[in-house]
């Protein structure tokens, strides 16, 4: 298995810290801006790979516009997955952490989920479920998605529970790989900022 992950462009949300689930926000000029960042270094990281890569994507608009940027490719070409959806954070859509804290102190995502959405096991399924997607393809898969579900996704990929993708820090707009060396499965990139790549 080889797996480059994208993390989405800059959205009004993210730049606020609300957590941003199923509402289907656009990239901002700096998201926009960001995506084509992430093809050179996704270029540079994968090299000639990435022009017969599997592509799929999440179906929000801010995960398909990266997508379309960093393949060069227009998105009929990519294979839509609700696998790669972000966490449905139910009624904590649209809040901060600090906002949600206010109305349930202690308040942990990891551990308690989200009210009306899903847990950190419901999205590891997803996770699980994508992973079997990948390792059914001979050639680079790449992967545009969201930052909890890629936290989710990296830590099942190796073995871990889905709770312990809190350990793995996710910017907008990152590349991230994960591929099977010498019969293990390892984390070879991770969180990689597109402007350190020359």
């Amino acid at each position: 298995m080889k797996l480059l992950i994208v993390r989405h462009g800059a959205t009004e949300w993210s730049l606020t810290g609300q957590h941003t689930g199923k509402t289907d926000i656009p990239l901002t000029e700096l998201g926009v801006k960001q995506a084509g960042l992430a093809r050179r270094a996704a270029v540079r990281l994968v090299g000639d790979e990435l022009e017969t890569a599997a592509v799929f994507t999440s179906p929000l608009q801010r995960a398909r516009k990266t997508a379309e940027a960093v393949m060069a490719r227009p998105n009929s070409e990519f294979t839509v997955t609700e696998n790669l959806l972000e966490y449905d954070y139910g009624q904590y859509e649209g809040l901060t952490p600090g906002q949600i804290r206010e109305l349930r102190p202690g308040w942990d995502i990891w551990r308690d989920g989200c009210p009306g959405g899903e847990s950190p096991e419901d999205v590891g399924a997803r996770a699980h479920a994508f992973i079997k997607q990948v390792e059914q393809e001979d050639r680079l898969v790449v992967a545009f998605a969201h930052g909890h579900i890629i936290r989710i996704l990296g830590a099942c990929a190796v073995g871990l529970p889905a709770a312990q993708g809190q350990i793995f820090t996710l910017d907008t707009a990152t590349l991230s790989v994960i591929e099977d060396v010498r019969g293990k499965r390892v984390i070879k990139t991770w969180n990689l900022d597109p402007r350190l790549v020359r």
